[in-house]
């Protein structure tokens, strides 16, 4: 009889992913905008326009997941 893999192991081994990592290449590249938009002489102006406008992102975002769901609680469901 096999024994199952604990639940540690499969935390950080578990099953194999395929495809490209487009959140990670997206975490990295949007680290590196932000150091190089520090560096610059207007770093701290473009920063905060920058977070006002993830912020607005981010409320929209909100916004419409919210609106999904309760499109999708008030819908009736169709017969199958």
């Amino acid at each position: 009889m096999k024994r199952r893999p604990g639940r540690l192991w499969l935390f950080f081994w578990g099953r194999k992913r395929r495809g490209y990592p487009g959140l990670l290449t997206a975490v990295v590249v949007l680290t590196l905008v932000g150091a190089l938009t520090i560096r610059s002489q207007r770093g701290y102006d473009a920063g905060f326009l920058l977070g006002i406008a993830l912020l607005a992102v981010l409320a929209a975002v909100t916004a419409i997941a919210l609106v999904a769901a309760l499109i999708g609680v008030l819908r009736p469901r169709g017969r199958r």
